[in-house]
């Protein structure tokens, strides 16, 4: 789950979910993931760089707007919105669930086929999200189709998903910082599902008001990526039987 929020004009996209954060699982790897590394190194320099430029100016240059889509132009920020920030905790937020969910999917996939998997399922979500705008009411469209939405999550989103095709039987350990700090296993199919119910919860109550959360982003990630997955077990599957 997360919670995501606005930036001034912008909607910056995070997994940071109601203080329950994934730090580890069971799923025993047999490769170094270096894909998953190279992108949480890549967000990382695309944030100093953001830093060293000008927050504002990079977000609203590259950040996704969906009049790009509609307009078909500047297409190439779907994805290089996918690498960009609005804060530091809105990065830290990102990266740990692309690290603990991204390793495994890439162990299972590959590499090279991980990070396609990642863009695809990051430009799913930022056209899920058009759509989206496009439902709401007509006071408020206009002002919605231009505003920036920056964030790694709709792709990430996609590692989720993929992760709970692949892995339904894992166990997330999780932090629950409350009144005192508990560490709890909690079987990957209800973390994921209570995940996916939250966005599915705010997409629809959403979208009567001006977005906070673009949470049919992180749902249109996910759906990508979760196809994908099971595409490519219907694949080996198949294979199999040959």
């Amino acid at each position: 789950m997360h919670m995501d929020h606005a930036t001034g004009s912008v909607i910056c996209l995070s997994l940071r979910t109601l203080l329950v954060i994934p730090v580890g699982d069971d799923i025993k790897r047999r490769t170094a993931p270096v894909a998953t590394y190279l992108l949480i190194l890549s967000n990382a320099a695309a944030f100093a760089y953001s830093l060293a430029r000008g927050l504002e100016y990079v977000v609203s240059s590259y950040g996704f707007k969906p009049a790009y889509l509609l307009e078909g132009v500047r297409v190439e920020t779907l994805l290089t919105s996918l690498f960009l920030h609005g804060g530091v905790a809105h990065l830290a937020g990102n990266m740990v669930f692309l690290y603990i969910f991204g390793r495994s999917v890439e162990d299972r996939l590959g590499s090279f086929s991980y990070f396609l998997l990642y863009l695809a399922s990051g430009v799913a979500g930022n056209i899920l999200h058009t759509a989206a705008v496009l439902l709401m009411p007509p006071s408020l469209v206009k002002g919605e189709l231009v505003r920036p939405l920056v964030g790694a999550s709709g792709a990430i989103s996609g590692a989720v998903g993929a992760y709970i095709v692949f892995f339904p039987d894992s166990r997330i350990l999780t932090l629950i910082p409350y009144y005192y700090i508990v560490l709890v296993r909690i079987p990957a199919r209800f973390y994921v599902l209570a995940w996916f119910a939250y966005q599915l919860a705010i997409g629809v109550t959403g979208l009567g008001y001006p977005l906070t959360v673009a949470a049919w982003a992180h749902i249109g990630g996910f759906a990508a990526g979760a196809a994908a997955a099971l595409a490519v077990e219907r694949l080996a599957k198949h294979a199999s039987f040959k």
